[in-house]
C-alpha cells in the first residue's frame, strides 16, 4: 500500500487483465482513443519510473502507466500502479503487487478498482466498483468470496485515482486541502498539509523545483501504519511526485523518481543535455 498509494508506482506484469480471468476484459486501445476531446491534466501513455531504498538498500522499483483502455464498450482511462522488490530483498520480505484504478477521464471518478498483492506470506486479490449514480461501492474479495456494500459520497475515490486527482489541484503554501477516499474497506478522511517549496537533486535531471507536502489521515493505516511521510511534488504541468521519504519505526523509507518516459517534449521526457545536472 505505501509504494502502490504513494507513487501511484512497479513492475509491469504480463497479464493484462490484471481483475482476473472472470473479470471484464481491459485492453489497451491508444491509437484509436487519443481523437477522444478530453482535456486531460496528464499525457497518455505518460511512465513515471522511480528507486525504492529502505534506509541506503536499493530494494525494488516502481512504475506508474496512464492509459486508454476500454470497459463493457466505454473508453476510459486505467492507472496502473505496481511494486516489485529485487533479488536481494525477495529474500527478506518478497513484494509483488499490483493497483488498478479505471477511472472516467472527463471527472477522474473511479469505475473500478483493483488490488492484487503479494507481500512476504500474504497475499490478497479485491476488486470495487463504485457506482456513483446511486452512491454505493461493492467490493468483493477474489480470495475468499466475502462481497460488502460501502456507502460512498458523489466525489469518493480510490486511493490510486485520489492521487491523480490531486495532481490537477493547486498547490498554495500553507493551505490544508481535505479529501476522502475508499481503501482496504475503509472510507478515509485525510488531509494535506502543503509545506513550502524546495529543490529536489535527481540522478537524470538535476535540481527540480517542487512542493514539500505531508498526508496527514484522521487515523493511522491509510498511508503507513505507524510513523510520517512527506512527498515532493514537481512545480510544473504534471505535477508528479518526484520523491517521498517515510519515516517509520525501523527505517527510513526513500523513494525517488528515476525516470520519465512516454510523449511529450517537455524537460521530463527530454532534458537538455547541458542543463540536466545543473
Amino acid at each position: 500500500m505505501l509504494l502502490g498509494g504513494l507513487l501511484a508506482a512497479g513492475a509491469v506484469r504480463a497479464d493484462p487483465t490484471p481483475g482476473g480471468t472472470n473479470d471484464p476484459p481491459v485492453t489497451g486501445t491508444n491509437a484509436p482513443l487519443l481523437m477522444r476531446a478530453v482535456d486531460l491534466p496528464f499525457p497518455i501513455g505518460e511512465v513515471l519510473t522511480y528507486r525504492v531504498h529502505w534506509g541506503y538498500i536499493p530494494v525494488a522499483t516502481a512504475t506508474v502507466t496512464f492509459e486508454w483502455v476500454e470497459l463493457d464498450g466505454r473508453k476510459l482511462v486505467a492507472i496502473r500502479s505496481t511494486a516489485r522488490t529485487n533479488k536481494f530483498a525477495d529474500k527478506i520480505y518478497r513484494v509483488d503487487d499490483l493497483l488498478e484504478s479505471i477511472v472516467d477521464p472527463e471527472t477522474m471518478l473511479p469505475v473500478r478498482y483493483t488490488k492484487l498483492a503479494h507481500e512476504g506470506r500474504y497475499w490478497t486479490h479485491e476488486i470495487t466498483t463504485f457506482d456513483h449514480k446511486n452512491r454505493v461501492a461493492h467490493y468483493e474479495s477474489k480470495k475468499n468470496g466475502e462481497k460488502q456494500d460501502y456507502p460512498i459520497d458523489a466525489d469518493t475515490r480510490d486511493l490510486i485515482s485520489m492521487m491523480y486527482f490531486m495532481r490537477s489541484q493547486p498547490f498554495v503554501i500553507g493551505q490544508k486541502p481535505h479529501y476522502r477516499c475508499l481503501t482496504d474497506e475503509h472510507i478515509y478522511d485525510f488531509w494535506v498539509d502543503i509545506i513550502k517549496d524546495e529543490k529536489i537533486e535527481l540522478e537524470n535531471y538535476g535540481a527540480a523545483p517542487c512542493v514539500k507536502v505531508e498526508p496527514v489521515a484522521a487515523f493511522n493505516g491509510l498511508f503507513i501504519r505507524k510513523g510520517r511521510v512527506w512527498f515532493w511534488i514537481s512545480r510544473d504541468k504534471r505535477q508528479f511526485m518526484t520523491k517521498m521519504v517515510a519515516e517509520v519505526p525501523v527505517a527510513k523509507i526513500w523513494v525517488v523518481l528515476d525516470k520519465v518516459s512516454g510523449p511529450g517534449t517537455d524537460f521530463w521526457v527530454k532534458p537538455p543535455a547541458d542543463d540536466k545536472k545543473k
